[in-house]
């Protein structure tokens, strides 16, 4: 059976696929990250930081958060993946661009 982590990481990669084609961008440096570290201690790092990233921005004027990693953290079947706190830090983002209307 797959770990709810390989499954979280898996889904970072199908959608910075689906970046990719839909927007043209592409995340070369978050995809390099999750090669390093996997995808929740990526997240975690970039979750860490004050600012929001330039592909966040980048998916952000494509109209595709839906495809952005904080998407990906508040959606409830990784709940357990993460802290309130991390999970209420994606949420902010996400509602201060729009997101959630």
């Amino acid at each position: 059976m797959e770990s709810l982590e390989n499954k979280f990481t898996q889904e970072l990669i199908e959608k910075s696929e689906k970046a990719k084609k839909d927007c043209k961008y592409n995340p070369t440096r978050f995809l390099q990250m999750i090669a390093n570290n996997g995808g929740v201690k990526t997240a975690k790092l970039l979750i860490a930081k004050d600012q929001i990233s330039d592909g966040f921005v980048t998916l952000q004027m494509c109209n595709r958060l839906d495809l952005s990693m904080e998407a990906v953290v508040v959606d409830k079947k990784y709940a357990d993946l993460f802290t309130d706190d991390e999970v209420n830090t994606c949420f902010m983002r996400l509602c201060e661009c729009g997101f959630y209307k």
